[in-house]
């Protein structure tokens, strides 16, 4: 987990700006998966050098492009998605990935050097 980082707060920021009807067929699920998605999130930056052991800046960059694969591919495996709901899925994980963004922004969490 990253350094500083409150794991329950950020849920409750992310989860309480998206909307639902945006997501009709994954609203029951929105928490459960949002909560799903931070710890792709964080596993993929610890696994590609983001992030340190320790949860501090590591020594690699973080690509969107990149996270929002490894993410969307890792929740649509783990939840046994079909290709339809993989999409929807996707669409979800963009708003997540809005939603984290400004919530690391809020608490001083990134740095854009």
């Amino acid at each position: 987990m990253m350094k500083g980082y409150d794991k329950q707060e950020a849920m409750d920021f992310i989860v309480s700006r998206i909307r639902a009807k945006d997501h009709p067929e994954l609203a029951e699920l929105i928490p459960e998966l949002i909560s799903q998605t931070i710890d792709a999130d964080m596993a993929y930056m610890h696994e590609h050098h983001v992030l340190d052991e320790e949860g501090n800046a590591g020594t690699a960059y973080y690509e969107d492009d990149e996270a929002f694969e490894y993410m969307v591919e890792t929740l649509a495996a783990d939840n046994h998605l079909d290709p339809v709901r993989a999409v929807k899925l996707a669409s979800l994980v963009d708003d997540y990935m809005d939603y984290q963004q400004e919530y690391l922004e809020s608490k001083g969490l990134v740095d854009w050097e």
